[in-house]
């Protein structure tokens, strides 16, 4: 069923417009929240995401449905993890915050594949998948995906210095 027609079905109330939002993209939500939480967190998760689709369709129209339901569940996913660890910090988010916030030197070479850059950082800091498989997809050693993501880290943060946000 296209995203339209699930569309349709929300804003009319209907609730087979969950079911078919669960049949086209309940494995993808599952992935995204399951990289994020344990197993049985991240079932919560989805379930929860149909939950706020639900609420929230009417009155918002998304454009794109996967997209807005995927920000939803990872948004919910992130606040999961935020009350499990209230007192503490699992090893991945200080990894990936740490990316995030470290500084480096400057770039001294720019990325030639702009699009494979911008692939890269969206799997990496949106989907949260660890370097070892971005590694795997790209074809590339851990090393280099390293450093590619440490390149283009300093070229937002000089980008962002650049415009005075920072």
């Amino acid at each position: 069923m296209e995203d339209g027609e699930i569309l349709a079905l929300l804003r009319s109330r209907d609730e087979r417009g969950l079911y078919e939002l669960e049949c086209k993209y309940g494995k993808r939500l599952g992935e995204l929240a399951a990289r994020i939480l344990p197993e049985q967190d991240a079932a919560e998760c989805v379930n929860d995401t149909y939950l706020a689709v639900w609420e929230s369709i009417p009155p918002k129209c998304p454009e794109f449905l996967f997209a807005y339901t995927a920000k939803i569940c990872r948004n919910l996913a992130f606040n999961r993890v935020e009350w499990n660890h209230a007192a503490k910090r699992s090893a991945v988010f200080v990894e990936l915050s740490e990316e995030l916030g470290g500084s480096a030197p400057d770039i001294s070479e720019r990325i030639g594949q702009q699009e494979l850059g911008r692939a890269i950082v969206i799997r990496r800091y949106w989907y949260g998948e660890p370097v070892k498989e971005l590694a795997e997809a790209f074809g590339y050693r851990e090393s280099k995906v390293k450093s590619i993501l440490f390149r283009l880290r300093r070229r937002l943060w000089n980008a962002l210095k650049k415009e005075g946000m920072v």
